[in-house]
């Protein structure tokens, strides 16, 4: 069965202020990613700040451009399709921004902010269907003339979630949705989410950094550490048996772990400048000089789990 997002070999490279007369330094924000979603699955993007995982979810729906490999979206190359035939193909793939309040014009009723989206994909934007999409995440008809500012934290949220997901998408990438969040709202949208995928049958992209959420949220975990995946696969078996250091590291600093503590040497390197190699080499723990020899391609360790380090001796 073919993936409903698939990406290829994905890399995504920024230009630098140029000083002088040299070539304009390259950030190397994400580096040869592959992952696919499948129909009704969520699948969690986690790592530190910096490592590439808002990159990555602004490539999955074209909002940026790879600077190599391939962007699928239900078998089409999203970088092959006409402007006309990606502004359909958007309806189908719809995104959550982590600020509630940013990414909502405070001049703009949020009933207007949906009838917005609905229009620009010509579908029917009265009064009826705004309401719809407000009662889907457990607002009143009534919240629709009201702006953003008269919500909490957790209100404006839901709005956003309702506007991403009045069009109908069939993909939703979540980019850090409850972190701006305090923790006793983050759980209301986290179930919120979880009822959404399942009367809807929705696909996530679900990414944070808080290994916590994307626990409770995700059936697969991709890893990334400066712009390339460590390891992936099945939540449960990431969880309970990590093969990569990084992800070992992760797992113990997370609050309530009960994970021997891992401690990683060194600051995060420049994505301007990565470490030769296996770019986490310089704060591995288990580092050989061979792993600055070649980057490591992913490999299988288990049943649809894989992991990008030359090491098969370590007990994590």
């Amino acid at each position: 069965m073919s993936a409903l997002l698939e990406l290829r070999a994905v890399s995504r490279h920024f230009a630098l202020p140029r000083r002088g007369f040299a070539p304009a330094p390259m950030l190397r924000a994400v580096q040869q990613v592959s992952l696919s979603v499948q129909a009704g699955e969520v699948v969690g993007l986690v790592g530190e700040s910096g490592s590439g995982k808002s990159t990555l979810g602004r490539l999955a729906l074209r909002l940026l451009t790879p600077s190599a490999g391939t962007v699928m979206f239900e078998g089409d190359d999203l970088a092959t399709l006409s402007r006309s035939a990606l502004r359909a193909r958007r309806r189908a793939m719809q995104m959550v921004f982590q600020d509630p309040f940013a990414s909502l014009n405070p001049r703009r009723s949020i009933g207007g902010a949906i009838a917005e989206v609905l229009a620009l994909h010509g579908l029917p934007h009265g009064a009826a269907e705004v309401t719809v999409a407000l009662r889907r995440v457990g607002l009143e008809a009534g919240d629709a003339v009201r702006r953003p500012r008269q919500f909490s934290g957790g209100q404006r949220q839901r709005i956003a979630i309702a506007r991403a997901l009045a069009t109908q998408p069939r993909l939703l990438v979540a980019d850090e949705p409850v972190s701006a969040l305090d923790v006793s709202v983050q759980a209301g949208i986290l179930a919120l989410l979880q009822g959404l995928r399942a009367e809807l049958g929705l696909a996530m992209l679900f990414i944070s950094h808080d290994l916590r959420v994307v626990e409770a949220m995700a059936d697969r975990i991709v890893v990334l550490y400066l712009g390339r995946v460590m390891e992936s696969g099945p939540a449960r078996a990431v969880f309970a048996q990590p093969r990569h250091p990084y992800t070992a590291a992760l797992l113990a600093a997370a609050p309530g772990s009960h994970r021997p503590a891992m401690t990683l040497g060194g600051e995060i390197p420049s994505p301007a400048d990565p470490p030769s190699g296996c770019v986490f080499r310089t704060r591995c723990p288990f580092a050989l000089p061979a792993c600055a020899a070649e980057v490591p391609l992913p490999r299988t360790v288990a049943p649809q789990h894989e992991m990008a380090c030359i090491r098969d001796d370590l007990a994590l």
